[in-house]
């Protein structure tokens, strides 16, 4: 199995952790918030990082942005990306993993793959109506992840 860390942060319902927890267990990688491990160790240490949060305004959390920003230059390394988001991703409308896929691309990272899914969202204005995608991510998605980091596993073997 391919060394492999994922830099997750999931703060309001533990959407994203559930997300990470599924795809970690498939890939043998440990998990770690930003700030927990530092970068340069991270390149030392993994050949594949996977960086995921809940999606903020559009973007992933700032900490991931700057956990990458942050990487040094790897052109021998795998990155993947994550995240749950109260609204479906969709590329043409609002694609909200492109900042950080432009980042770690830029920094030589051959991106593998991305995962999204629909995430419970009790912020702001959505207490008053119990929240959107209550459940999420539910059975489904959780399968949909572990597919995804096994279709990882099978493109690095």
């Amino acid at each position: 199995m391919i060394p492999s860390v994922i830099i997750c942060y999931s703060a309001h319902m533990g959407n994203t952790l559930k997300v990470a927890r599924v795809i970690g267990e498939v890939l043998g990688a440990e998990i770690y918030r930003p700030g927990e491990l530092d970068p340069r160790e991270a390149i030392e240490k993994y050949c594949l990082i996977g960086l995921g949060s809940g999606i903020y305004y559009g973007r992933h959390h700032p900490s991931i942005i700057a956990f990458a920003e942050r990487l040094p230059e790897a052109r021998d390394r795998y990155a993947l990306v994550f995240s749950t988001s109260g609204l479906p991703k969709i590329p043409i409308l609002h694609d909200y993993h492109k900042p950080l896929i432009t980042i770690l691309s830029r920094k030589g990272f051959r991106v593998v793959g991305e995962f999204s899914c629909r995430g419970y969202n009790l912020h702001g204005a959505l207490r008053l109506i119990r929240g959107m995608n209550r459940g999420r991510p539910d059975a489904r998605d959780l399968k949909r992840a572990r597919r995804f980091a096994e279709d990882i596993l099978r493109k690095l073997a």
